[in-house]
């Protein structure tokens, strides 16, 4: 499985995690744009009741499926191995045919006989949980004035040095799909996922597709970053659902009208006391649990808080019931000590690792630029929002999540790592071109 070491950076969207401006500036293209909503969306996550080991979004198979199998890439990444066989199709044998969320994964090595029963149970029921779905609870809510001020909770958000940043809009286009966890199965997430960056992401999705869409600027990103950054909808469930009985929407528990976010900061971070590296192109990585609770809290890493106020030092795992004029804010801070050989894993964990509290990775990891995405909402009055989830998931805040892989080109990347080592003026570090900077 180990891919071949392709050097490239990522590039990020401007806006410092608790900024209180909610620029948030791109491509308006809407919300609902691309809202694919087949049977078998083959989403993120997979539906649900991929095998167990999954932590993520995969779907079909037990519960907690491996989020897909990561389809440890070579270098010819994407193409066809030497029995003929495609990038995704790989992904799809190693994930027994089951589509699950990359989140967590434990892998599939649960034996010939266990695997078999996953695979039928699949076939049974594509789409499992949806008879436990529910709303969030009350106790999921909190009111930030009620949340002590901590200043940072859960795993990454530790940073030192430059950074440097992409605005790539606030939301290209949806659909419940997760070409990670579960290549070519539509609905695979169960659950709709919001979309920046590349304009083709869906469940068909590969690193070949994502590059020549890249290479022919389908992006909202204004830099021509060609990388794909995605997580799930928040919704006002008192609003009118765009997907009203159909997969992703309400048939997986997902219900109410779909928000678009009011700003998106997307920014690459400097940690530790070693020198980041430049992030390689098509690494592909996930942070957060999709189906924690089927996994008794493995890897959840949900982080909210208001805008304004101070409250950039209370952190919680809930939802927090902001105040007047505050927007929610959610920040996904993926990890950034990276292997040095392998683009993904079967885990899509086991490759890259989150440092330690001080920001530094093991000595025999590589640094690479910490991605930290910051969302804002303007928040539906009182307890009337959640994030889209798996439907035996209920709409836990702590199943907050998020993918990305890298398709920025070489030069971004090297200039981006530039950036956080304070050699480029930070003035040029947002939206660096696809050709890198002069200095």
């Amino acid at each position: 499985m180990a891919a071949l070491l392709i050097t490239g950076g990522i590039v990020t969207v401007a806006g410092s995690a608790f900024a209180d401006d909610d620029s948030g500036s791109g491509s308006d293209s809407g919300i609902l744009s691309a809202f694919t909503g087949g049977d078998e969306e083959s989403g993120e996550e997979g539906s649900e009741e991929s095998s167990e080991g999954s932590d993520d979004e995969s779907g079909s198979g037990s519960d907690e499926g491996s989020e897909g199998s990561e389809g440890e890439e070579n270098s010819d990444q994407g193409g066809q191995d030497e029995d003929g066989q495609s990038e995704r199709e790989r992904r799809s044998a190693e994930n027994n045919g089951m589509n699950e969320d990359v989140g967590e994964v434990e892998a599939d090595n649960e034996g010939a006989e266990v695997e078999a029963a996953e695979a039928r149970a699949a076939q049974e029921d594509p789409f499992p949980g949806r008879d436990e779905a529910a709303d969030a609870d009350e106790g999921d809510y909190v009111d930030i004035a009620d949340v002590e001020r901590n200043g940072n909770i859960g795993e990454g958000g530790v940073f030192r040095g430059g950074s440097y940043a992409v605005d790539c809009g606030v939301s290209d286009h949806n659909n419940s799909d997760n070409y990670m966890a579960a290549p070519g199965k539509r609905n695979g997430a169960q659950h709709v996922h919001d979309y920046v960056g590349n304009r083709t992401t869906n469940a068909d999705s590969d690193d070949d597709s994502l590059q020549a869409a890249a290479d022919d600027n389908q992006t909202s990103c204004v830099n021509e970053d060609g990388s794909t950054f995605f997580w799930p909808v928040l919704r006002d469930i008192n609003g009118a659902s765009p997907d009203d009985g159909e997969d992703g929407g309400s048939l997986d528990g997902n219900r109410g009208a779909i928000l678009k976010p009011a700003s998106v900061d997307l920014r690459f971070h400097g940690h530790g006391d070693r020198e980041v590296q430049p992030m390689p192109t098509h690494l592909m990585m996930i942070m957060g649990n999709a189906k924690q609770g089927a996994q008794d809290g493995k890897n959840v890493n949900a982080k909210y808080t208001c805008s304004g106020g101070g409250n950039e030092d209370r952190i919680t795992a809930q939802y927090p019931i902001c105040g007047e004029g505050e927007q929610l804010t959610r920040i996904l801070d993926y990890p950034s000590c990276w292997d040095g050989e392998n683009l993904d894993s079967k885990d899509f964990r086991s490759h890259i690792f989150f440092p330690d509290d001080e920001g530094n990775c093991e000595s025999d990891q590589t640094p690479i630029p910490a991605l930290r995405i910051t969302l804002k909402y303007d928040q539906p009055e009182g307890r009337t929002f959640q994030i889209d989830s798996f439907p035996n998931e209920q709409h836990d805040p702590a199943t907050d999540h998020s993918d990305y892989e890298n398709v920025a080109t070489e030069a971004q990347n090297e200039a981006g790592a530039e950036c956080i080592a304070g050699r480029i003026p930070a003035a040029q570090c947002t939206n660096i071109p696809r050709e890198g900077t002069n200095s």
